[in-house]
């Protein structure tokens, strides 16, 4: 008998990801599996981003899905909603730098 995942799963593509470091095939660059969410890697591998997951809200950490940091735009992908404050042209201090939202999508349900 098949088993049945206790909560709702989401399922997304690569076509649904951030995918910023498109000078870099994404195969090189790789993913992190942190704290629940997926971080997309570019080239430098900015560790910062765990940074930037630790000082979110338990709540909309719990709705994101993927990150992805590239030349300090940030790239979100989110289970049902946007949250307020995470919208595309946010902005936010990481560590001394300014990190800009390029991207934050829902995936299509």
């Amino acid at each position: 008998m098949k088993r049945k995942p206790l909560q709702p799963v989401t399922v997304f593509y690569s076509s649904d990801l951030p995918n910023f470091a498109s000078h870099c095939p994404q195969e090189e660059c790789g993913f992190s599996l942190y704290r629940g969410v997926l971080v997309q890697w570019d080239e430098d591998e900015d560790g910062r981003v765990f940074t930037f997951i630790d000082n979110m809200p338990d709540l909309v950490r719990n709705e994101l899905l993927v990150v992805q940091e590239h030349e300090a735009c940030l790239g979100f992908l989110w289970k049902t909603y946007i949250p307020s404050g995470y919208e595309e042209g946010r902005s936010f201090e990481i560590e001394g730098d300014s990190w800009n939202v390029s991207r934050s999508i829902e995936p299509e349900l």
